[in-house]
């Protein structure tokens, strides 16, 4: 019997294979995932204490607003509420409210045990209960990240958007501004969006948008691999950072020139993500249809490989090149959100001109592995570190993982039927 194609870093890294079962095997996630939303305006958990979490308290929602929040119809964009600047406590238009000298141009907030008072309309932030650093074991109210007002950086002047525990609750983990301190080094709490602004361009061939005919198959295909926009229980969208794992949280899968893609993404998820935007996953043969043409070529741009025109390898493994060692620990950090925001790692979708077929799907070798529509876990194409290990080019496949599993290098494409 054939043995199962590996999943190519545990050739790449020389380290022993009880190691590699312990960081590429049934544990599935590399990190913390985030998952389902609360009442609490789109929550995020770290996966390991799902039960828990499901089981808990919901907080800083509109059911949580006490005397004192704002009114509809107050000023600008979170002036005077929880989060904004302040000079004095008067700067502050609500009820028990604090001005906290320790922050940039100081900050509104209040104290808080666990949950914190959301606003009455939309010029306000929502708001997250965290533990005061100043005051170990006390809670202070800090505002949510808002993008649509502050663009990338998500918070105003001299904060910083980062994942942050609840105090007493810290299996709930929420994205809020905190006081920026200034390192450009990636962390891995910093929730970044590299994707505001990006939309998807008209179909070819009768396509929906963002996609190509695979062929005369009847199918269409996303020519750019996936990355996501969050889905509000009324309807609305929100951006998704590429860095994370989105968990249970409803997202949507767009197909753009110029994205950040989705890495850390188990295939189930994929799926799902594809679901909401009326589309499936690819099956092999599609998917191997689309990149090898109908010449069946090796790779999508020829018979003959060309190092470097699709983003194919690295010299360095990026778990090495971040933590600094090849110690057998780095291996369970695979889902860390900085080894996708690495020098010379991942790709902007379309980024490499030259890796692209004749139909004009690009980065279908390499950039980031691609699930496709199998039960038992199949991932397609290879990832920026490597595509020759299971295969060459369009050939290469990865069947060493179930559809749970997902890491930094996992992502996907969508396809539709015409």
């Amino acid at each position: 019997m054939l043995a199962r194609p590996r999943h190519p870093w545990t050739a790449v890294v020389p380290i022993v294979l009880a190691v590699l079962a312990s960081a590429c095997g049934a544990g599935d996630a590399g990190g913390p995932a985030l998952v389902a939303p609360s009442d609490a305006g789109w929550e995020a958990r770290p996966d390991t204490y799902r039960e828990a979490a499901e089981a808990s308290e919901p907080g800083d929602s509109a059911a949580d607003v006490r005397d004192g929040a704002v009114e509809a119809g107050g000023p600008g964009p979170n002036e005077g509420w929880i989060g904004a600047a302040c000079e004095t406590e008067a700067d502050c238009k609500y009820d028990d409210a604090t001005c906290l000298s320790g922050f940039p141009a100081g900050m509104c907030s209040m104290p808080c045990e666990v949950t914190c008072p959301d606003p009455a309309d939309d010029a306000h932030a929502g708001t997250f209960c965290i533990e005061d650093t100043a005051t170990a074991g006390e809670g202070i109210c800090v505002a949510r990240c808002a993008f649509d007002w502050f663009g990338e950086a998500g918070c105003r002047d001299g904060m910083a958007c980062r994942w942050r525990e609840r105090i007493g609750q810290s299996w709930v983990v929420q994205d809020v501004c905190v006081a920026d301190d200034g390192s450009m080094s990636c962390e891995g709490d910093e929730v970044r969006q590299p994707n505001l602004g990006i939309e998807e361009m008209p179909g070819l061939g009768g396509c929906p948008a963002g996609m190509a005919p695979i062929q005369s198959s009847g199918v269409c295909i996303d020519r750019w691999e996936a990355h996501l926009v969050q889905v509000g229980p009324g309807g609305d969208e929100a951006p998704w950072s590429p860095y994370f794992n989105p968990g249970g949280r409803s997202v949507r899968a767009v197909s753009a020139p110029g994205a950040v893609p989705q890495g850390y993404i188990s295939g189930d998820q994929a799926a799902a993500a594809c679901a909401r935007a009326g589309k499936r996953l690819c099956t092999r043969s599609e998917w191997e249809l689309a990149c090898m043409g109908p010449d069946g070529h090796t790779y999508p741009y020829g018979d003959v490989r060309e190092w470097g025109v699709c983003n194919d390898h690295r010299d360095q493994h990026p778990a090495i090149e971040y933590f600094g060692t090849s110690d057998a620990w780095i291996w369970s950090e695979l889902g860390n959100a900085c080894l996708n925001q690495l020098h010379d790692s991942l790709a902007r979708t379309g980024a490499r001109a030259g890796c692209v077929t004749a139909d004009g799907v690009f980065d279908l070798m390499g950039n980031l592995h691609e699930w496709i529509d199998d039960p038992e876990g199949t991932f397609k194409g290879g990832y920026y570190v490597d595509t020759v290990i299971n295969g060459e080019g369009c050939l290469y496949t990865t069947t060493a993982h179930a559809t749970s599993h997902w890491d930094y290098s996992t992502g996907f494409r969508c396809c539709a039927d015409l």
